[in-house]
């Protein structure tokens, strides 16, 4: 049990960790990208500023002129309001021509920046417009290689990755760390309940036998002597000393599994002629008003107890017949490819979609079930015996129509 509740403690403390991480990660990265742009979108917005009346003076050239210079770090063109390019000074050959295309359908008026892969090369651009008192007479076009910016991010995309991955490896060893020093003072609170369990159902045992025994005598030798209220009396401190009695077990042997302690005596069982026989002789015991039903597969064999197996379907077909007035009950046994599957169903009042995940917690009652007898330990008996023949056991129910209990036990 402890086992279980680390390991999902560790996987909510490695979650947390991780979406921490993560999210962080990605907001450095993206935060760095952007600003990155911000200050490039800076360094072209100076270079316009500072070179915009030689700008304003090539708008109107009559012959197209181009320059190059591969070391330039800005380049830009110069385009009439009519889209046509008269003057640029450039750091890659025909570059222009696939600006052309993107920028060709834009209004002249209108400031876009932009990111352009061409040939390999990466780059950012910036479209202004060329005003003279207001008015529009061309625009421009200024960029700047951003390749070694974008590999840059690139590697440390990778990078970042590789982190993320050695992290979550580190986060996962650290949750588990963690979870098993918070269960530490949980475990030892549960380990001194059980011994109390263990050791009150125990010590209790022997002063209830001799209740019982004095109650025997004192009915047998007094007989004569006591009232008829006195022998009502005795009976019914019998009846409650058995109850108690079989309380004491129940809790004793639910604290022997717990420290796994109760012995199995395990063989190979016909476990179809097992269910068979109980079946029978359960329904001889039920009432007239319900049809019992039974379903179990020939020649199938199991490794188990066959005492606790007993025990087990007993406690979920007297389960059944509590909250089946009328109706049926019916007892399933079939065997899979690498299963076995028991069955127990009935058509009784149901079970209520909040009592469902806790049914098998020792001491539950629902608000229906304590209108019964019953001490809220045999669902969770059952599952302690199907735990130990390394089962499982889920139910289904919907009120007004029934509940089915079903068992999985492993063939291999």
């Amino acid at each position: 049990m402890f086992n279980r509740i680390r390991k999902k403690l560790t996987m909510l403390y490695a979650a947390c960790y991780f979406l921490f991480i993560l999210v962080f990660i990605v907001v450095l990265y993206f935060s760095l990208t952007k600003l990155m742009e911000n200050e490039q979108i800076k360094e072209l917005e100076s270079y316009y500023l500072k070179e915009q009346h030689d700008f304003f003076e090539h708008k109107n050239d009559k012959v197209k002129h181009l320059s190059y210079d591969p070391n330039r770090d800005f380049f830009y063109y110069i385009y009439t309001k009519d889209h046509v390019l008269v003057h640029g000074n450039e750091s890659y050959k025909e570059l222009y021509k696939e600006l052309e295309n993107m920028f060709q359908q834009e209004k002249t008026s209108k400031s876009t920046k932009r990111h352009l892969e061409w040939h390999e090369q990466h780059f950012l651009l910036l479209k202004k417009p060329i005003k003279n008192s207001n008015k529009v007479e061309g625009y421009i076009i200024l960029g700047k290689s951003i390749t070694t910016q974008y590999h840059f991010f690139q590697k440390m995309s990778w990078l970042l990755i590789v982190l993320t991955c050695i992290f979550s490896l580190f986060i996962g060893l650290l949750s588990n760390y963690l979870a098993g020093k918070a269960m530490i003072p949980i475990k030892q609170s549960f380990d001194k309940q059980k011994k109390f369990v263990s050791d009150a159902s125990h010590e209790l045992r022997t002063p209830l036998s001799v209740f019982y025994s004095s109650l025997d005598l004192l009915e047998t030798d007094e007989a004569k002597k006591l009232s008829p209220f006195g022998k009502e009396l005795i009976v019914d401190l019998k009846e409650e000393s058995q109850l108690m009695k079989d309380l004491l077990e129940k809790l004793l042997f639910l604290a022997r599994h717990d420290q796994n302690q109760f012995p199995l005596n395990m063989e190979v069982t016909p476990l179809s002629e097992l269910l068979t026989n109980l079946g029978n002789k359960f329904e001889r015991t039920i009432n007239s008003s319900v049809t019992f039903t039974q379903n179990i597969d020939k020649n199938i064999k199991f490794y188990c107890d066959s005492t606790r197996i007993q025990e087990l379907i007993y406690i979920l077909l007297d389960n059944a017949v509590q909250y089946t007035g009328e109706g049926t009950i019916s007892l399933t046994l079939v065997q899979e490819e690498s299963s076995i599957k028991i069955l127990v169903q009935d058509t009784g009042t149901g079970i209520h979609p909040e009592d469902l995940p806790l049914i098998f917690n020792r001491f539950y009652r629902s608000d229906s079930a304590r209108e019964s007898n019953g001490t809220g330990l045999g669902l969770s008996i059952a599952k302690a015996i199907v735990e130990q023949h390394n089962g499982t056991i889920n139910v289904t129910s919907q009120i007004g129509q029934g509940t089915t209990f079903t068992i999985t036990f492993p063939t291999l």
